[in-house]
């Protein structure tokens, strides 16, 4: 993740006076803090707590990440999900050399390890399509042009950027997270290119409700029902919602909210989809998402490489979420909203997958969890094209809504619990 640099043209997106901490303040976009319970609670076997949204603990205090885990070990028969996943190809094999399957794709290693081995292993003919990153890093372009060098066909979309900017500055204020910009694009934007190109089989990776603490409701899916993807991914807030708030507020222009990229950052009407019969899966619902082994899968196979830093800013690993220089500042997000940063993201299901102990899950949190990202703190503030004072007024926004875990002594804020 190499220095940006300073060629980076990055026009200002306001030349007025927006108040973010006042709109962040009163915001009512984040629509999971309200629902997340008072006290905090540890699983005792991981080190993720209650806070994370519609995660759920048993009556051991055990989370449903963690039981699922156990689920895939012990009861899942991986050999009959095998035969249906061969089923699920052979019904939208392409049997005159089109596209028959379309895999969103960041360039990561999960993404990479789905469209090679269907590919390579399946004998399908995947279209990996990609919503560009917000800024993207040295070693996430290589990445992804080494996937695409072994061989996969790929889409890149790059929206307008002026208004990509804006959506991440609403996400930050209204949200707390300006990766609503990427994310919303990643998931949607898939379906509009199998609608325009008639393929009906959208592969995505894993049920991260499921793999990583969330809601149980769709366990037993093998993908996510279209009318759960605001609750789920969107914190439960609409794209047109927010542009309609950003356009009364500054935050865009009138005629803006007509650019037509903005049709991209929501998915297609569900009628529309279900009339072309595509269909949504995830590949984990057949196989045993292990994260740990679609990295191995890709170094081997495409020369995937490591954040040539070392670890990722927050946190120990080196082989996930490189793509963006911003991707730090989401994960930090999440230590102030829910008390759970990018080490206990990445420890948690590495010790579901018996890769780390507890203890061992529990340290790591301890040293790298609380790190803010400073490296690249201040391109950061050029792509949001905000101050350094105005940045700490979301965060604090944000900080004063979560009073069960923080609290300001002497002037500095300061976790209330972490886990042990």
């Amino acid at each position: 993740m190499a220095q940006i640099g300073n060629y980076l043209y990055l026009p200002k997106l306001q030349t007025h006076k927006i108040p973010y901490g006042e709109h962040a303040k009163n915001t009512i976009f984040e629509r999971q803090l309200s629902t997340l319970p008072e006290e905090v609670i540890f699983c005792k076997k991981c080190v993720v707590s209650n806070q994370r949204p519609r995660i759920v603990l048993d009556n051991e205090g055990v989370c449903g990440a963690c039981r699922w885990a156990e689920e895939k070990q012990q009861i899942v028969d991986w050999d009959l999900k095998q035969k249906n996943f061969n089923a699920l190809l052979d019904k939208h094999r392409s049997k005159d050399g089109r596209f028959d399957v379309i895999v969103p794709c960041s360039g990561g290693k999960d993404s990479g390890t789905i469209a090679h081995k269907l590919k390579y292993e399946y004998g399908m003919n995947p279209l990996s399509v990609t919503w560009s990153p917000l800024l993207y890093t040295e070693i996430g372009f290589q990445n992804i042009q080494n996937m695409i060098n072994s061989g996969i066909s790929s889409h890149l979309f790059t929206p307008n950027r002026m208004v990509q900017r804006k959506i991440a500055k609403l996400g930050l204020v209204l949200i707390g997270n300006h990766f609503e910009a990427f994310g919303r694009g990643q998931v949607s934007y898939a379906f509009h290119v199998a609608l325009d190109l008639g393929v009906k089989l959208v592969m995505f990776g894993e049920n991260g409700e499921l793999e990583y603490g969330g809601s149980l409701k769709n366990k037993d899916l093998p993908g996510q029902p279209i009318g759960d993807w605001v609750d789920l991914y969107h914190k439960g807030a609409r794209t047109d919602e927010m542009v309609k708030f950003g356009v009364e507020n500054g935050y865009l222009h009138k005629e803006e909210q007509h650019d037509p990229c903005l049709k991209y950052f929501a998915p297609p009407e569900a009628e529309k989809l279900t009339k072309a019969g595509i269909e949504f899966h995830w590949f984990g619902y057949y196989h045993k998402w292990i994260p740990q082994e679609n990295f191995y899968y890709v170094s081997e196979h495409y020369g995937f490489r490591t954040n040539p830093e070392g670890h990722s800013e927050g946190t120990y690993n080196k082989y996930a979420s490189l793509d963006d220089f911003t991707d730090p500042i989401h994960y930090y997000f999440s230590l102030i909203k829910f008390g759970l940063g990018r080490a206990t993201s990445d420890a948690a299901h590495e010790i579901r997958e018996n890769h780390l102990t507890r203890e061992e899950g529990v340290a790591l949190v301890h040293q790298y969890d609380h790190i803010f990202p400073d490296k690249y703190f201040t391109e950061f503030l050029n792509y949001m094209d905000m101050t350094e004072e105005e940045f700490w007024d979301v965060v604090n926004a944000y900080r004063e809504k979560r009073p069960n875990l923080w609290k300001k002594e002497n002037g500095k804020w300061i976790l209330k619990q972490r886990v042990a």
